[in-house]
């Protein structure tokens, strides 16, 4: 989880997106091309990710799968977690490299 996540700004925001969001669903999801109706469970997630810049308002957040059937995937996670295993493996990488005495081009 970044430590964007962790924040107790995040923590109060995402309640209250959430409660801005539900009336106006159906609405496509932010990471996958389905839409999230009205009944799904849903998680707020970002157009533009926090690490990217992208801000906790509305205009940047959207719906997101908790699960989604069609994609067979937790849409959220999933988008998260690839991104999070790039930036352990990119570190994992460089930190053996320098060990082995490898330059790192």
């Amino acid at each position: 989880m970044s430590r964007h996540h962790r924040a107790q700004k995040w923590s109060t925001y995402s309640p209250k997106l959430r409660k801005l969001i539900e009336p106006q669903l159906p609405l496509r999801c932010v990471n996958c091309p389905h839409a999230v109706m009205p009944g799904d469970k849903f998680q707020v997630g970002h157009i533009t990710d926090a690490m990217d810049g992208g801000t906790p308002t509305l205009s940047n957040v959207g719906p997101s799968h908790d699960y989604c059937e069609r994609c067979a995937r937790r849409c959220n996670q999933s988008a998260g977690g690839k991104r999070g295993a790039r930036v352990t493996n990119a570190q994992r990488r460089t930190r053996s490299n320098s060990s082995k005495g490898i330059r790192a081009w």
